[in-house]
C-alpha cells in the first residue's frame, strides 16, 4: 500500500509539472501573437497617414471654396451659385474660422421698412489718386463668431459694427481688433414697430429721460472696446427725434467717434445733429442684403460701386448672412484697381 502511494505521489508531480511547463510557454506564445497584433496595427496606421498625406498634396486645393460653402450652407440645403475658385486661401479660412465652441444661431433684429432709399449728397473729398472709393459695414456683429471671421478673411478694410451686450461682441470686438479691423458701436434704437420689431439689449427709446438716455448710451459705449465710431441698429424712430439725437451727440462729440447714419427713417434728424455738434458724420447709401439672395446682393453690390464712380464714394451696409459671405467672396475680388475698399471712418466729415 505504501508503495502505491508513493508511485500516486510521483505520478501526480509530474502532471502537474508538465502542466506548469505548458502555462510557462503559452505566456510567451501570447505575449508574441500580442506583439504582432500591435505592429500590424501601426504598419496599418503607417499607411492610412501615408495616403492620407497623397490625398491632401492633391486634393488641397479644392478646399478653398469648400471652407466658405460649408460656414455660408444653408440648413435646408437650398442651392447657391458656385462661388469662384481662389476666393479666400485655405490656410487663413482656417485660422479664422478655428474658434472652439459652437457659435449661435445669428439672431436677425433688422428690419427693413420704409427705407430712406435718395440719392445722398456728398461732399467732393479730395483724393490722389482719384479712384473711387467704398466703405462697407457689417452690422450685427456678436451673434456668429464663424462668419464673422470669414468676413474679415476677405478684406481687412471691411469695418464691422457690434452689437452691445451680445454673446460674443466683447471677444470679437478683441479677435477683430488684435488683426486690426475697424470697430464700431451698432447702437440699438427704437423703431416705429417697437412691439413688432425688437431692438435687443441696450436700446435708447424715445420715453426715456436725458439723464437715463445717457446713462444707457454710456454703458452701450463701454461695452464694446476699441470703437471709432457708432451707427444706429432700427432706430426710425428715435433718429427723428431731434432732441434725443442732440443728446446722443452730445456724448459722442465728447468720446470724439464719428456717426453713421442707417438711414431708416427718411427724416432722420442725424445729419442735422451731426452739423450742430461738428462731428464727423457719413450716411448709407446702399443695404446689401435686406433680402438674402445671392443675385440681389449681387444687384446692390453693383449699385453700390456705381454711385461710388458717380459720386466718387459710397458706403453700403450688410450683415452677417450666408449669403452676404458667399456674394461678397466673389464680388470683391472683381474690383481690382477700379474701386478702392476703405474703412468707414475714412468717408466720414464734418458737414459744412
Amino acid at each position: 500500500m505504501a508503495v502505491k502511494k508513493i508511485r500516486s505521489s510521483k505520478k501526480k508531480k509530474t502532471v502537474t509539472k508538465k502542466k506548469t511547463i505548458r502555462k510557462a510557454a503559452k505566456k510567451p506564445f501570447i505575449l508574441n501573437e500580442l506583439k504582432k497584433v500591435m505592429i500590424g496595427l501601426a504598419v496599418l496606421a503607417a499607411i492610412c497617414l501615408t495616403l492620407a498625406m497623397i490625398a491632401d498634396i492633391f486634393i488641397q486645393p479644392g478646399l478653398k471654396n469648400k471652407e466658405i460653402k460649408k460656414i455660408a450652407e444653408p440648413k435646408d440645403k437650398e442651392k447657391r451659385k458656385p462661388i469662384e475658385k481662389d476666393t479666400i486661401a485655405v490656410k487663413q479660412i482656417k485660422k479664422e474660422t478655428g474658434l472652439k465652441g459652437k457659435s449661435q444661431k445669428i439672431i436677425t433684429y433688422e428690419v427693413f421698412k420704409d427705407l430712406d432709399q435718395t440719392i445722398v449728397d456728398k461732399p467732393v473729398i479730395p483724393v490722389k489718386d482719384k479712384i473711387p472709393r467704398i466703405a462697407i459695414i457689417i452690422d450685427d456683429i456678436g451673434y456668429d463668431r464663424k462668419t464673422a471671421m470669414a468676413l474679415y478673411a476677405l478684406s481687412p478694410d471691411l469695418t464691422f459694427s457690434i452689437l452691445p451686450f451680445s454673446p460674443y461682441g466683447k471677444v470679437l470686438a478683441k479677435r477683430l481688433n488684435e488683426k486690426g479691423a475697424q470697430l464700431m458701436l451698432h447702437l440699438p434704437m427704437e423703431p416705429v414697430e417697437i412691439h413688432n420689431a425688437d431692438p435687443g439689449p441696450g436700446a435708447i427709446l424715445s420715453s426715456m429721460s436725458p439723464d437715463v438716455l445717457l446713462e444707457q448710451l454710456k454703458k452701450n459705449l463701454r461695452e464694446i472696446p476699441y470703437i471709432v465710431g457708432v451707427n444706429n441698429h432700427m432706430g426710425s424712430k428715435l433718429t427723428t427725434q431731434a432732441n434725443q439725437m442732440n443728446q446722443v451727440f452730445s456724448i459722442l462729440k465728447k468720446e470724439n467717434l464719428f456717426f453713421i447714419d442707417s438711414r431708416t427713417a427718411p427724416k432722420s434728424q442725424c445729419k442735422a445733429s451731426a452739423r450742430l455738434f461738428k462731428l464727423k458724420f457719413a450716411q448709407r447709401d446702399v443695404f446689401l442684403d435686406n433680402i438674402q439672395e445671392q443675385k440681389y446682393i449681387t444687384g446692390q453690390f453693383e449699385e453700390l460701386i456705381s454711385l461710388a464712380k458717380k459720386h466718387g464714394s459710397a458706403v453700403g451696409i450688410g450683415h452677417p448672412y450666408k449669403a452676404t459671405l458667399l456674394t461678397l467672396s466673389t464680388e470683391l475680388l472683381k474690383l481690382k484697381d477700379k474701386v478702392k475698399i476703405v474703412r468707414a471712418r475714412t468717408l466720414t466729415y464734418i458737414i459744412q
